[in-house]
Parts: C-alpha cells; structure tokens; sequence
C-alpha cells in the first residue's frame, strides 16, 4: 500500500446488505494530505491508519470543500458547500427565523437528522461548530450547553476538546447503550490540530529525526491521532461490531508545516488558500465484506459526495438541493468515478501568499477569495482579487510553477467551468421573486 498508487478496477462484493451498517465518521484536523504511511510519507508513523486503508477502499484526490474547519465540517453535516450554506442563512433571515448564526443548522436537513428516519441514534465527539449536538440532529454527544455558556467559543473550549487528548470513553458509552443499532459516530477530535503537545511516548519517535523542530512536533500530533483511531478499531473489534460497521475517514482540511510564516495556519500554501494542501485529503471506506480490501481509486472525490454516500448506505434519501454523488457505484466497481473535474470556493484566503512574506505581528492575513477547479492533471485558480494560476500537477505537484500564462485556452475553458458550476449551486437558493 506504500507504493505508488495502482488505478483499481473495483469488484463488486454482492448484494446490497439487507441491513444499513453502523457509521463511524472518523475526522482529522490540520492533517496535509502527504503526511500518512499510505500515502507514501516515509517518516511518519500512521500504522492504524494505514490498516484502515488496507482493509478497505481509499480515494488519494479526495477534496474538502474548504482549507478552514468550520465551513469543511459543516459540509459533512449538511451536503451543502460553504457558499450554499451561506445561501441558506440568507433565505432563513428572509423567512423571519432570528437566530445567532451558530443555531441555524436546527433548521436544515443534516446527516444525524436524515439518519433518524432510517431508525440510527447518533453521537457527537469532538470538534463540532454548530451549537449544541442536538441543534444538529444528534442523539447524543459531548457539545452540550452548561448553564454558564454565552456563545459558540463557550462551548468549543468544554467538554469536546477532551476526545483522544483525554478520552474517548463518552464514545464507547454511547456504543455501549446503542450497540442493537444502526448507530452513527461523528468522531472529531482536536489533531492533530495545534497545540502540537503530544506526550513523549510521540515525541520520542521523531527524536533523532533529521527534521525542524516544528516538523517534528507536528508529527508526533499526527502519530497521537493515529493512536485514538487505532484504540477506536480495537474497541469495535472487541465488542464484536466490526464487521457490522462502516468507517469512513478524512481530514477536515490539509495542513503545510509552516516556514517562518508567523500564522496559526501553518506553512503560506496550505491553510485558509486555495492551494492543493490546503483542501486535498485521503478519504477512506472500510467495511468487511462489503468494501474492497487493498483498493486505490483515482477517481476526484469531494466531500459532498462522502455526505450522499453515507445516505446511501444507510437508504436514506439525498435531499433535491444537495449536489453530492454517492460514490457507491465506484466503491462496488460499477464505474469508476462520479465526475471528471472537482470545483470549489473560498471568500477568503492567505494574504501573505499573494504577498510573498509573512504578515506583520497583530495585521489580518486575508483578502477576498475566489474558486478553483481541480481535474486530474490540472489546478486552476481565480482569485477575485489578483491573476489567474494554472499549475500541471503531474509536473509541479507541490505548485511552484504558475503557468497559466502559457495556457490560455485552458484557463478559459475552467473559467467558463467555474462560472456554470457557479450558477448552477446557487440554484434554488436564490431570492423569491
């Protein structure tokens, strides 16, 4: 699996199970896409991950649809890309409903709530934006509100945080009480998002690393996440529900080591951008039995997309609005993908790319932003505020040859591509006549 990526045929397994599977959403936090064993990273130490992949599916050109958490993570939630989102609220405030804008997902069809008509309870663990787990449909979950809390901050910095740097037994509880299912976890933890602090039985792993101090840190995060999935797995397996669960992983957005850029996100590309390692992440499927073992599949997957799967597995209905596909056909080797190209947008990103140096201490680092395509050899990117870039991934995987210049009908053709795919998302958002 270390080796350079094979494109699989996929077989199928069977019949479609007569019952919807357990769901384990496992999310990573600030994770770059090059930074697991399976994806060829030759210091690093991700051994549960990399068994996940073994044992199931996984899809190397995966994309969120934001390089920030919280629009990323409200995808998954809702199928809907951040601009809709955005839409959305707008056609909530125009209905009359007055809410902080951190209580509005009570008002919209998410995951936990579809999953609940096909009969799932489910629980919220870790990193979760939008209000309190039951605003969002949950069953249960670890964002609840005390009596003291006054804002969305309030309870971000509570009892979620705990999930893998402290425990995850509010997880195995849940399991525990609903192990009759269909459940749906939502396993979120805080990595390994900064602060990198991870204990020393880590850090001792990359102690005689020939890397930046910083690098190694950051690794050692990494390795600490990997730990919480991997006594996750050994739990599931424990308890005898292995193989009546799917487990679905990705990471909320990339993450590039920072490089003197004096920014809480990390290296200039990454982060906040519109760059590959900002968005792009492995997304994994592992189900015995019912997904393929030992499978790589190139084919553009988006994180919309993992929202209409999990639907789809479970029977339950993608709503009109949402434009995700299930990737269930290529999971089950009846194509082999579900679109040619993957689109995207940000309203804001890293002042300090366009500008070449880092920020000065205390000064905002954003400007307006802009939307990207993303086929399978090339990355386009249109920023509202500055020049188009075109980089040829095959050749430049890292980005540091714009060539746009050299290739203007292309860059008109993706700019044609963006717009129709701009139009058409915002399509039943728009305000009533």
């Amino acid at each position: 699996m270390r080796a350079a990526f094979v494109v699989a045929v996929l077989l199928g397994l069977g019949c479609s199970p007569s019952v919807p599977p357990n769901i384990v959403l496992i999310i990573g936090d600030d994770h770059g896409y090059t930074d697991f064993g399976f994806m060829g990273a030759p210091v690093v130490r991700t051994p549960h991950l990399d068994r996940l992949a073994d044992e199931g599916t996984f899809f190397p050109v995966g994309y969120a649809t934001a390089s920030v958490c919280r629009p990323s993570l409200n995808t998954l939630l809702t199928g809907l890309h951040p601009h809709q989102w955005e839409l959305r609220l707008r056609q909530l405030e125009r209905s009359g409903i007055q809410r902080a804008r951190w209580t509005e997902i009570q008002d919209v069809q998410t995951l936990p709530r579809l999953l609940a008509e096909r009969g799932y309870t489910s629980f919220q663990a870790g990193k979760f934006w939008e209000g309190t787990f039951d605003m969002a449909g949950f069953t249960l979950g670890m964002a609840s509100a005390k009596k003291n809390t006054r804002n969305l901050y309030e309870l971000m910095g509570g009892e979620s945080l705990r999930l893998v740097r402290e425990t995850s037994k509010p997880v195995y509880d849940f399991i525990d009480w609903h192990r009759e299912g269909p459940f749906f976890v939502w396993f979120a933890p805080y990595l390994p998002h900064k602060p990198h602090d991870a204990p020393r039985r880590f850090t001792r792993l990359y102690q005689n690393a020939e890397l930046p101090e910083e690098t190694k840190r950051y690794y050692a995060n990494i390795t600490r996440f990997d730990a919480g999935v991997g006594e996750l797995l050994t739990y599931l397996e424990r308890e005898g529900l292995r193989e009546q669960t799917l487990i679905v992983y990705l990471s909320d957005n990339g993450w590039e080591v920072s490089s003197g850029v004096r920014s809480r996100y990390g290296g200039p590309k990454g982060k906040n951008s519109l760059y590959e390692v900002g968005f792009r992440t492995p997304v994994i499927f592992s189900w015995p039995g019912h997904i393929p073992a030992g499978r790589a599949s190139a084919a553009l997957v988006s994180t919309v997309d993992v929202f209409a799967t999990l639907l789809d597995y479970a029977g339950a209905e993608l709503p009109a609005d949402r434009s995700g596909r299930s990737l269930r056909p290529v999971l089950e080797g009846r194509t082999d993908g579900v679109r040619d190209v993957i689109i995207g947008a940000m309203d804001e990103v890293r002042a300090s790319v366009a500008a070449g140096q880092p920020p000065a201490d205390g000064e905002r680092d954003t400007r307006a932003g802009g939307r990207f395509l993303r086929d399978r050899r090339w990355h386009y990117l249109w920023y509202e505020e500055g020049d188009d870039e075109l980089y040829d991934l095959e050749e430049d995987p890292a980005e540091n040859h714009n060539v746009a210049a050299q290739h203007a009908e292309r860059i008109e053709e993706f700019r044609r591509r963006v717009r129709e795919w701009d139009a058409e998302t915002r399509r039943g958002f728009a305000p009533s006549p």
